[in-house]
């Protein structure tokens, strides 16, 4: 039975949300310096941004789910997760140097993509939060 739930389960974390979060987008322009090093670290301090957003929201979503919902969205969450960091290992295994940065803006950009999703879930009625297009 859990092949089945998964095969149910993954698919819906794979769909695209509204706000279409991006690789190297303006989030990543500001990071744009002159060496690997301080690039990797500005990417990684805009991914604990999102990522601080990202845990308010589902706690908040969490909180306001009726009791049926909080089984599937922590375990929707915890799958997410799973998926976020085998898909940024991918590109973390690259060759050369800018296989750090690839990783890094990659996990910033779908923890972002993540928290717009939450968020939007959170508000049923009125457009985006801000960063989420």
């Amino acid at each position: 039975m859990k092949p089945l739930y998964l095969l149910l389960v993954v698919p819906a974390l794979l769909v695209s949300t509204s706000s279409h979060a991006q690789m190297f987008n303006k989030d990543y322009e500001k990071c744009n310096q002159s060496s690997t090093v301080n690039i990797v670290d500005c990417v990684n301090k805009e991914t604990k941004k999102w990522d601080a957003r990202l845990n308010k929201s589902y706690k908040a979503l969490m909180e306001r789910s009726d009791e049926t919902q909080k089984a599937p969205l922590k375990s929707a969450q915890r799958l997410w997760i799973q998926y976020r960091d085998a898909n940024c290992g991918f590109y973390a295994n690259g060759e050369g140097s800018i296989s750090q940065i690839n990783a890094a803006e990659c996990t910033r950009a779908m923890t972002q993509e993540r928290t717009c999703e939450i968020e939007a879930a959170n508000r049923y009625e009125g457009g985006p939060m801000a960063g989420c297009q």
